[in-house]
């Protein structure tokens, strides 16, 4: 059963009912993200930062999108030892 309905504009504008804005904490200015999955359209809360905001922030190398979780912490972890190693 849905939460809520909404129509969508000619300018193809959907507003979001407040019950559907308080059940998953969204408020004016946040991002959702529209998929899809199985003939269906998903609907989701975006992430504050994407893995790509992560990377920068670390100082990764570029190409690091492509890397599985293992090589990201161990990138991470000789990252740290190289910043805070005993001069």
């Amino acid at each position: 059963m849905a939460i809520a309905r909404s129509r969508i504009t000619a300018q193809g504008q959907v507003s979001i009912p407040v019950a559907v804005m308080r059940r998953f904490g969204l408020a004016p200015g946040d991002f959702i993200d529209w998929d899809g999955y199985n003939g269906q359209l998903l609907v989701r809360k975006a992430g504050k930062f994407s893995l790509g905001d992560v990377a920068t922030a670390l100082g990764l190398q570029e190409g690091v999108l492509h890397k599985t979780g293992p090589e990201l912490l161990e990138g991470v972890k000789e990252r740290m030892r190289r910043r805070h190693a005993v001069r």
